[in-house]
């Protein structure tokens, strides 16, 4: 049975994202959220949420040798070793006698990856889709979930921390979080969900450096903080800067030359990115101003302290759990209610030597 509202049907809108069943309720009938609603796997929108990730989030499209995939059970372990080996001599086999055998230990170490649900909700008024072709209607749905999809997890990735308490949390240390971004869901805002984002493992683990003046040497005392087996491997690091943080880097003499010359690149994204001592580094959004002790006060007036990440590319574990389901609904007489959920998850394998981070800079 097809609605249709000012010449365009839900069955219209969904079947651009490549659905496979439709069953939309009839204009007058109401959906029962609980016990009668109609669940579409909107592949169309699960392309602009997965595949985006890749493709567009500044953070993780630079992540992807992490990325474990979809379908992932809710609690997967995810194994890795930090052993290096080394070969050694081997002498002749001169007898029927078993050689001795001196076997060298993989390491059975693992992270957890857990998935934690997430949820997006969009009103879809009929005056909007009175006026926006199919075309055009689809590909702005589209452009909203896979940024908001994008940010929300490279938000989780940078920021999370699920410390509840009126102190101690990286992102609101002298107020309850859930008062703090009570507008952004409480204590279901998204950096809270998840724990050890990659602020909290540097900051909590006290493997900062927080030196007020910044020069270019501090990002090799940085550098420095992470394990030894971890130091030299520039390919594999990435340096995550607060904007004027950022800038503030860019007026250090050497750095200036770096900007000014082929060692700086734009990616596909925008992204400015330059390459001191051979580490790529770059501003994110989502890396705030905070108090000297790396964490953000409830209170913005005292945020005024610059802060930059150096971690290893490869720790950051991450992938999908459930599809991408879309649930959409008729409000009589105003448009439609499209309710978006996923899951998903990250963990940051070898913690205690896999991130690092520059506090307290005077920006």
């Amino acid at each position: 049975m097809k609605v249709k509202e000012h010449g365009l049907s839900v069955e219209d809108l969904m079947s651009k994202a490549g659905i496979q069943k439709t069953e939309i309720k009839a204009g007058n009938e109401n959906v029962d959220t609980v016990q009668n609603s109609e669940w579409y796997n909107a592949f169309g929108v699960v392309a602009a949420v997965q595949d985006l990730a890749h493709e567009t989030g500044s953070l993780m499209s630079r992540l992807t040798e992490g990325f474990q995939g979809k379908n992932l059970p809710v609690n997967m372990p995810v194994p890795y070793n930090t052993s290096n080996y080394f070969m050694k001599g081997k002498t002749a086999w001169v007898d029927s006698a078993r050689p001795a055998f001196s076997n060298k230990k993989v390491s059975s170490d693992s992270v957890a990856l857990v998935q934690t649900e997430l949820i997006l909700q969009m009103g879809i008024t009929d005056k909007m889709i009175k006026h926006s072709t199919d075309a055009q209607l689809f590909d702005k749905i589209k452009g909203y979930l896979g940024k908001a999809a994008v940010r929300s997890m490279e938000g989780m990735i940078i920021n999370g921390d699920s410390e509840a308490g009126a102190t101690g949390n990286v992102n609101s240390d002298d107020q309850l979080p859930a008062t703090t971004f009570a507008d952004d869901g409480g204590s279901m805002y998204h950096a809270t969900l998840l724990d050890h984002g990659l602020r909290e493992v540097a900051i909590n683990g006290s493997n900062t450096d927080a030196t007020a003046v910044f020069d270019s040497d501090l990002l090799n005392n940085v550098r420095g903080k992470l394990g030894a087996q971890y130091q030299a491997q520039v390919g594999n690091l990435l340096t995550l800067c607060e904007s004027a943080t950022y800038l503030k880097m860019q007026t250090d003499d050497s750095l200036k030359l770096a900007v000014n010359t082929t060692n700086a690149t734009i990616d596909a994204n925008g992204v400015v990115t330059i390459k001191p001592f051979g580490v790529e580094t770059m501003a994110h959004e989502l890396m705030p101003k905070t108090e000297a002790d790396g964490k953000v006060s409830a209170t913005p007036s005292a945020n005024q302290k610059g802060q930059y990440l150096t971690f290893v590319k490869s720790a950051v574990i991450w992938g999908f759990g459930q599809d991408v389901l879309v649930e959409v609904e008729r409000i009589q007489g105003y448009g439609y209610e499209l309710t978006v959920t996923m899951e998903f998850g990250y963990v940051i394998a070898d913690s205690a030597n896999t991130v690092s981070a520059g506090i307290n800079l005077t920006v």
